[in-house]
């Protein structure tokens, strides 16, 4: 019973960051999707669309 309670301790961490990477993730696809033509145009006027 112990080690089953210090296991999951070990694992909580890891829970934790990989459920803040997927919310950063999905954050950054909704910013994408609702200003992805604006970064592009932005890049266009600079020329920066090129180099991707």
């Amino acid at each position: 019973m112990m080690f089953t309670a210090e296991r999951r301790l070990k694992f909580l961490p890891l829970a934790a960051i990989g459920l803040a990477s997927v919310l950063i993730a999905c954050l950054i696809f909704i910013g994408w999707m609702r200003y992805g033509s604006a970064i592009f145009l932005s890049l266009v006027e600079t020329g920066l669309s090129y180099c991707f």
